[in-house]
């Protein structure tokens, strides 16, 4: 009886001192939650109900009408070629980032003369505003003088009309990109290989395992979840593409670029047809939570398996 009349007081205590750290928390959480409420939840919640209208800023016309807009988009002509052609770049440009990522990261992980410098050269044209990489890929791309064309012109090969030829400016979009984000997968696996405890490469070198044999059972487990999350990212980021393909191609050749983010900003600032906009975005929003959740089942199959 002894103990246990000693405890009683003890928890008493306890649950007297957790109520003002409880308080506490919550005066210092509520400023952000005022901020997450204002600037964040309460236009979300309003733009969905701004989607359910026809409303034209321009002609301050506009009422309810529903689900109008979403069953307008499933029949639009125009939206399932930009939602085509994001999938598109989605389909090119993922794979093709999170490989030249993950074999960046694989070299220069490695103890190599220069390594600082060449981990600069490929991570600093991340962080250079998107107008700026457009520019450079403008002089890049140029049918006459560009540098790209005239490397072909040098080694015998014929020109390209890069950025005016519907079979090539979706490639050249694509060849931007790899350009300008690699620098992120680069940097997030190359800390994830830095991670992977060396004892494990030294054991698998005892036991007889090759470069291929290490790869496949110390390397790919130890930054199989990393490497997921950067497959995630880059999905949702490719699926936002706008900046490069707007300020590079303006959508053409012929509509072949125009993505659904394009076409979201025209319809919305330009054509002042703010409802069926941001109807566009809420269904565009609903397609990238789709493939969210879908790699995240298959990656959680995948881990168990």
């Amino acid at each position: 009886m002894s103990v246990l009349t000693s405890r009683i007081p003890l928890s008493r205590t306890a649950s007297k001192r957790e109520k003002p750290r409880s308080w506490s928390a919550v005066i210092f959480l509520a400023p952000f939650g005022l901020l997450f409420l204002f600037l964040w939840a309460v236009p979300i919640i309003r733009g969905f109900y701004l989607s359910l209208t026809d409303v034209n800023v321009a002609e301050g016309t506009g009422g309810f009408v529903g689900l109008a807009n979403y069953t307008n988009l499933f029949g639009d002509g125009d939206f399932q070629a930009a939602l085509g052609h994001t999938v598109l770049f989605v389909v090119l440009n993922v794979p093709v980032l999170v490989a030249a990522g993950l074999i960046l990261a694989l070299v220069l992980n490695r103890d190599l003369s220069g390594r600082n410098m060449l981990r600069a050269a490929f991570v600093g044209p991340y962080l250079l505003p998107g107008a700026a990489v457009a520019l450079i890929w403008t002089l890049v791309l140029d049918p006459v003088d560009g540098s790209l064309n005239t490397i072909l012109k040098a080694v015998g090969l014929p020109v390209q009309q890069w950025l005016t030829e519907p079979g090539q400016a979706m490639g050249a979009v694509v060849l931007l990109t790899l350009w300008w984000r690699v620098g992120f997968p680069l940097l997030i696996l190359l800390a994830a290989l830095q991670d992977i405890p060396k004892q494990l490469y030294e054991s698998a070198r005892i036991d007889g395992a090759g470069r291929w044999q290490q790869f496949v059972y110390v390397t790919s487990p130890g930054i199989a979840p990393v490497l997921g999350l950067v497959v995630l990212l880059r999905l949702i980021d490719s699926f936002k593409v706008f900046e490069q393909v707007y300020l590079l191609t303006q959508g053409g050749p012929s509509g072949s670029t125009r993505v659904v983010l394009q076409m979201l900003y025209e319809t919305g600032f330009r054509d002042f047809r703010t409802g069926y906009a941001a109807a566009i975005g809420w269904l565009l929003a609903l397609i990238i939570l789709v493939v969210t959740v879908v790699h995240q089942v298959v990656s959680r199959r995948s881990v168990k398996s």
